[in-house]
């Protein structure tokens, strides 16, 4: 008996109208005669898998890339400390116990933080992973100090210690915490006898679909690519436009009306060569966002840190609604990673008076908070937390929190963030093209055959 498979109308639609394929040619092509207008509810297409297969050829995508996802996103995942617990894996390296790992919750195919137990004794150095493309935001999150290390020699810059919090009246704010770039070897071990632990959340990096992608280059492709870009941040992005767009310094000097000399020293690596109006006019004139040629104003260490200290945490503190709010590490160049301590003292039920456009990750470290959300129906649910429980929380959801104490906030633009931010800012007839898009299962015009 042949298998049927469900194909994703949204998903279907959206190649035959990339390819510019009605479905007349897919019946000519594969045989396969699409009734577009009888799927089953949710957006979906039953066909057997020898059709499905068929169709993506006629497609030329994978037949990955017409399966339906998950389904509804939910508004949140409550997770408690027992079932964190029960996700706890052993790694060892260096031949001994080295961490203790949990996972946080969220849904299928999302990347959650974890928490690690820190393991490795004061009296060892930690032994270095080889890093991760991803990128990562870490917090000690205590009782004990702990070591960190992300190089092979021992200097300031690659060996401190990443402090837990011990002053009275802002114990809310755990403890340091730091940005962690692409690639960066790291380790850690404890810094005395307390034990110790930290949330890590290793963010997808938005180079992962060009890397992706790029894997299959040919060498002198990929060796071009990084040449060009190791020009430097702001000539790499000029030359690259001027290159796509067929101008040289002189045609674009003239066109947009700036010295040439000026946009030779740019291309040479002089961030001050072309001020803002320049800019603006050579975008203008590339067909470039002007901000991309603007000089990058990164915030990090001579090995790519970004460090936020308890005193610097507690200096951010800020009231913020019915909360207080303290500042963990955070940088422009990594702007999807997000960090916050949060405290929270009202007995009554919480408005829903928090609302993010990133899904949110909430650990709770103190107190006994109660969290409140809106579920998809419109319904408010309620949430008693306590000490390590866990809550994830969709983009866009409604929440707050009640009660007395204190919650580690994480979150990374995954699906929505810093990438997104910029194509919706350039968006023509944005709100008409969001909703547009929403489940869209139109073609773009056509008569069937006859």
């Amino acid at each position: 008996m042949t298998a049927t498979v469900s194909v994703d109308l949204y998903k279907l639609m959206h190649w035959l109208n990339a390819r510019k394929l009605t479905p007349d040619h897919v019946l000519d092509l594969t045989g396969i005669k699409l009734d577009l207008g009888a799927g089953e509810a949710g957006g979906r297409l039953t066909l057997p898998e020898p059709e499905l297969r068929r169709l993506a050829a006629a497609l030329d995508i994978a037949p990955a890339q017409l399966a339906p996802g998950a389904g509804r996103t939910p508004a949140a995942i409550f997770q408690s400390r027992a079932e964190t617990e029960a996700t706890r894996r052993a790694v060892r390296r260096d031949g001994i116990h080295f961490y203790n790992y949990y996972s946080l919750p969220a849904p299928s195919g999302y990347i959650a933080p974890v928490i690690l137990d820190i393991l490795c004794p004061a009296d060892r150095l930690p032994q270095l992973n080889n890093g991760h493309l991803e990128p990562a935001i870490t917090v000690n999150i205590g009782p004990g100090d702990i070591h960190g290390r992300w190089g092979t020699e021992i200097t300031e810059l690659n060996w401190a210690v990443l402090r837990a919090n011990r002053t009275a009246g802002h114990e809310w704010i755990i403890g340091d915490s730091y940005l962690e770039p692409s690639y960066r070897p790291h380790s850690y071990s404890l810094a005395g006898d307390e034990s110790a632990r930290i949330i890590s959340y290793t963010a997808k990096s938005n180079l992962h679909a060009l890397l992706t992608l790029a894997n299959d280059w040919p060498d002198g492709s990929y060796d071009r690519f990084v040449a060009d870009w190791s020009a430097g941040d702001q000539a790499a992005m000029l030359g690259i436009a001027m290159a796509r767009r067929a101008y040289g310094p002189r045609a674009l000097a003239a066109a947009a009306d700036v010295p040439r000399d000026a946009v030779e020293r740019c291309l040479a690596g002089d961030q001050d060569a072309l001020d803002t109006a320049a800019l603006r006019r050579v975008g203008a004139l590339l067909g470039v966002d002007h901000r991309l040629l603007l000089p990058p104003e990164p915030l990090h260490d001579e090995i790519g840190k970004t460090w936020c200290t308890i005193e610097q945490g507690i200096a951010s503190v800020r009231e913020f609604g019915g909360y207080r709010a303290a500042s963990m590490a955070g940088a422009p160049q990594l702007p999807d990673l997000v960090g916050l301590y949060l405290a929270v003292d009202r007995e009554e039920r919480a408005p829903l008076d928090l609302f993010d456009h990133g899904a949110s990750h909430f650990l709770v470290t103190r107190g006994t908070p109660t969290a409140w959300w809106t579920e998809p129906d419109g319904t408010v649910r309620e949430q008693p937390l306590a000490p390590d429980d866990s809550l994830w929380v969709a983009p866009c959801v409604a929440h707050g929190f009640s009660g007395a104490g204190a919650l580690i906030k994480l979150g990374n633009g995954e699906g929505y963030g810093y990438l997104e931010h910029l194509e919706l800012n350039h968006t023509v007839h944005r709100e008409a093209t969001l909703r547009r898009a929403r489940h869209d299962r139109a073609d773009w015009g056509y008569e069937p055959a006859t």
